[in-house]
């Protein structure tokens, strides 16, 4: 006879919105704790459905607010809620993380069906919030956690109470119970004999069917899986299809489901330990080199390259000391590598015998080849020496002084646009928000700092200004095209709206032929030039 299975399915009703609420608590750290945001959260969706809320915490719920609202009325019906755009990838990374953390204590970890499913397909924002889910396979973990519930009441208490936590032999029932049974004391059931009882008096949809299965058998007064449990299961097959009986027999545990596991990352790190210890400085600094060309190695064998690398060195009396080397181009190229860190690891200081060096590699990511011949437009020897030149720039310099442009997505001109660092700089795949388009003649190619003040006269509100003051010149004004408004956007919380009015730009060409961007502040009607077209 097989061995009862265990598995244990924890539900994060409110994922998404807790990773922002993270993300403002990560933000807000350095601020008094008056000004920290502790009211409700709101994420709203992108492209057509950027008008409707995609999720919403319970604070925004108890007001009023629900999932596919049109986010005008949840604002209403929460004053003061934080809007932000719903990001499946970001959730779904972090549910991936805390999934790979699980791993510790079992080896079998794994994703919900449906959204590992989309995370594969590229569909994540077509997943709903009851996908948002891990499963851990506890069968043969008894001796190291002991009982099923109490380690269930133990991993509950050790994520925060923010998961709804069941026990089962089976996924199914595991999943309908810690979706749809008491959220605040986890589910236990031990045999499979006994989930019929536990999950007949659950809705039909805990049995992860489409929504018109659920309408079909609400139609005829089915709407708990008990009652389904008396149907002939060839009626049920017939008359609803084979994809509800399939349900139904994963649950009771005729059908073996299976895990979509995760994998914990790989480490790459190469360490080397010395007997008797190294005194030579010029020993230690040919035993580093060697450690990088042994990492590379270890990379290119599995196609990947990396951005950061940390050094250790431990001596003999136990002191350590660590330098990082952030590049802002992953690189597997040892010539280029070796002249990039061969000044800085002359300049650190380590004193006395050398017993130990240890070197990880850092944000890996996947390397690409590129057949030149097939790229004669491309000029790859000037993309790569501006790499090359960059990452020389992040090692000697630190990579928060090396930053790189984006573009935000924002149609107030000065939040158009932020820094980031060039480690942190993410490729063209990862940019699955919609930028503001513009073409060139829209905006100034040069934007000023902050917009600069100018005495001017409009003859008529709507009319662009006849002259300009500006930095102790006068500026004769020889045509102009305007207005443009642009207003605060209303989506944005309440302290970012207050800090911008309504402006009317103008863009004008002065006698020197010279165009410029100038606005009138709607609130205290002040003129300002904001950019030039050089």
């Amino acid at each position: 006879m097989d061995r009862e299975r265990t598995y244990l399915c924890a539900y994060f009703p409110e994922w998404s919105t807790q990773v922002t609420k993270r993300k403002l608590l990560l933000k807000d750290s350095g601020r008094s704790s008056a000004k920290r945001h502790s009211g409700p959260i709101i994420l709203a969706g992108t492209g057509k459905d950027e008008l409707a809320v995609r999720r919403c915490c319970q604070l925004s719920a108890r007001a009023g607010v629900r999932i596919g609202m049109p986010l005008p009325l949840a604002r209403a019906m929460a004053p003061g809620a934080f809007v932000e755009t719903f990001d499946p990838v970001r959730d779904c990374r972090a549910l991936y993380t805390l999934a790979t953390w699980c791993l510790r204590f079992s080896p079998l970890v794994a994703l919900d069906e449906a959204l590992f499913n989309a995370r594969s397909a590229g569909l994540l924002s077509e997943v709903g919030p009851l996908h948002y889910g891990i499963t851990l396979d506890l069968t043969g973990t008894e001796r190291l956690h002991g009982d099923a519930a109490s380690f269930a009441a133990s991993f509950r208490a050790l994520l925060g109470g923010a998961a709804h936590i069941a026990v089962a032999p089976t996924i199914g029932a595991a999943w309908a119970l810690s979706r749809y049974g008491a959220p605040s004391v986890p589910a236990t059931v031990r045999l499979r004999q006994q989930i019929p009882r536990a999950i007949s008096l659950l809705p039909v949809q805990a049995l992860r069917i489409d929504e018109r299965s659920a309408a079909l058998l609400s139609d005829v007064g089915v709407t708990q899986i008990g009652q389904l449990l008396n149907l002939p299961r060839l009626s049920l097959s017939q008359r609803f299809g084979k994809f509800l009986l399939y349900r139904l027999e994963q649950a009771l545990g005729a059908i073996e489901e299976r895990l979509h596991t995760v994998t914990p990352p790989r480490t790459y790190r190469s360490r080397r330990t010395f007997e008797p210890p190294l005194s030579s400085r010029k020993s230690v600094i040919v035993a580093i080199n060697h450690l990088f060309a042994d990492l590379l190695a270890q990379l290119k064998r599995r196609g990947k390259r990396a951005k950061i690398f940390f050094l250790t060195i431990h001596d003999c009396t136990g002191e350590s000391s660590t330098k990082e080397f952030p590049l802002a181009a992953a690189t597997d190229d040892i010539s280029h590598l070796a002249a990039v860190i061969e000044p800085i690891v002359e300049g650190m200081n380590f004193f006395g015998e050398v017993r130990d060096v240890a070197l990880r590699a850092e944000q890996v990511e996947e390397a690409s080849s590129e057949q030149r011949s097939l790229s004669p437009s491309h000029d790859s020897a000037t993309s790569r020496s501006r790499a090359e030149l960059m990452n020389a720039f992040s090692v000697r310099l630190g990579k928060a002084r090396v930053s790189v442009a984006t573009l935000t997505r924002s149609y107030i001109p000065e939040r158009s646009f932020g820094y980031v660092s060039a480690i942190d700089t993410a490729g063209p795949a990862a940019l699955h928000e919609p930028i503001v388009p513009y073409s060139l003649r829209e905006r100034p190619s040069l934007l000023l700092p902050l917009p600069e003040p100018v005495q001017t006269i409009a003859m008529l509100p709507d009319k662009p200004p006849s002259f300009l003051h500006w930095r102790g010149k006068k500026l004769k004004i020889i045509t102009g095209i305007g207005p443009e408004r642009i207003a605060p956007e209303w989506w944005a919380p309440s302290e970012s709206r207050s800090q911008f009015a309504e402006r009317d730009y103008f863009k004008v060409q002065d006698d020197s032929g010279r165009w410029l961007w100038v606005y009138r502040d709607q609130g205290s009607l002040e003129w300002f030039l904001h950019g030039v077209w050089a």
